[in-house]
């Protein structure tokens, strides 16, 4: 076993000293908690690396090693949902690019239909805002949503990964009341709570967190034009996209979108 497994430990050693620490994962009470981050933002908190992977992080922050997990029964997505044969049904707001419909019709063998929205989309996209250096990357973000903030506006700021999502709110806190900051980039009931509803002058900074399903109440903020969304990365496929996007001007009320 331990010969099968030396090289997988070999690699797993060098993209431990790759990964970083509110980027791949957090560390909470002492554990090491794999971070989602490309794509959900969620924190797996009941995950493990395998292959070592889990047990040279723990190594690298003087942590208690756990032992090696192994997987003796694995069933992937497509095969589980395959048993299913033609009972098959699905729905979301945002399925993807058409490569990714097509995909899902070919594998899943299903049909799909595009059901038209019953509200007239109010939502103005903003031209995209393109900076070289990482200082004037944060400053634009910073300045843009105060602007927001000063009209009255809420502002939702998506970012990458924890790590930036707390620079980010330092920044800020610099120039705004802490107050009006709020932080969601855990996935627990307390940081859910805290941003369900955004008041005027509010800014939320987030991960991807926010951009899957998140429904923000903005009934306070529409008189002065909505949730405002600044999305600070390339998301990775236009799925995740349109639903970082998608979290302003919702069931016909007002808002507005921009990239930096």
């Amino acid at each position: 076993f331990v010969n099968l497994q030396i090289p997988q430990w070999v690699d797993n050693a060098i993209i431990a000293c790759n990964y970083r620490e509110d980027v791949n994962y957090i560390i909470r009470d002492g554990l090491i908690e794999p971070v989602d981050f490309d794509s959900t933002g969620i924190v797996q908190n009941f995950s493990h690396w395998s292959n070592g992977l889990h047990q040279f992080l723990q190594i690298k922050h003087n942590l208690k090693i756990t032992s090696e997990s192994l997987t003796t029964n694995f069933l992937s997505n497509i095969g589980y949902f395959k048993k299913y044969e033609k009972n098959l049904f699905g729905l979301t707001g945002t399925l993807g690019s058409d490569a990714s419909k097509k995909v899902l019709a070919d594998v899943y063998d299903v049909d799909l239909i595009i059901i038209p929205s019953s509200y007239k989309k109010q939502y103005i996209s903003l031209p995209d805002i393109l900076k070289n250096k990482d200082a004037q990357w944060l400053k634009a973000i910073c300045r843009c949503a105060i602007n927001e903030s000063k009209k009255d506006r809420g502002t939702l700021i998506i970012c990458e990964t924890i790590e930036f999502s707390k620079r980010i709110a330092a920044e800020l806190r610099k120039c705004c009341c802490s107050s009006i900051i709020k932080l969601y980039i855990m996935n627990n009931m307390d940081q859910e709570k805290n941003v369900a509803r955004i008041k005027p002058r509010e800014i939320i900074i987030a991960t991807n967190l926010a951009g899957r399903g998140t429904d923000i109440k903005t009934d306070k903020i529409e008189k002065y034009g909505g949730l405002h969304v600044i999305v600070t990365f390339m998301p990775p496929n236009k799925r995740v996209e349109k639903q970082a996007f998608g979290r302003t001007a919702r069931q016909g009320k007002r808002g507005t979108g921009q990239r930096i």
